[in-house]
């Protein structure tokens, strides 16, 4: 197993993060990298509902399940966190959700130039 780099998964409080999650388990497999699961919110918005709350309990069991270890930040710049935790975890490849609000745009403007982002889309 690459011990030096990661596959690096970004998510939110959203169920539907999970499938986040197992795409990045698989592309962490088929690189026989260990996977991380990211979490940032940020700093001094509401922590949020008892359902975010509920749901990230659920992303750490599973990224348990896929014997991964989950970070969770809480910063006022979510895209610059996800690009310094990437740069201080080695993260070879980052998985996130759509992009809706242009974060991953920013996340690879911050990253080195071959940084490989994927980014998947809603599921309908």
């Amino acid at each position: 197993m690459n011990q030096t780099q990661c596959v690096l998964a970004c998510v939110t409080a959203q169920k539907n993060c999970a499938r986040l999650i197992r795409q990045a388990q698989a592309l962490a497999k088929e690189a026989d990298m260990p996977l991380r699961v990211l979490h940032v919110s940020q700093s001094g918005a509401p922590l949020g509902s008892a359902d975010s709350a509920s749901i990230l309990n659920e992303l750490f069991s599973l990224a348990h399940e896929c014997s991964a270890e989950m970070t969770v930040l809480a910063e006022a710049n979510v895209a610059a966190a996800i690009a310094r935790f990437a740069r201080e975890s080695d993260a070879a490849v980052l998985v996130l959700g759509p992009d809706r609000s242009g974060t991953a745009g920013r996340v690879k403007r911050l990253l080195p130039e071959d940084a490989r982002i994927v980014a998947l889309e809603t599921d309908e």
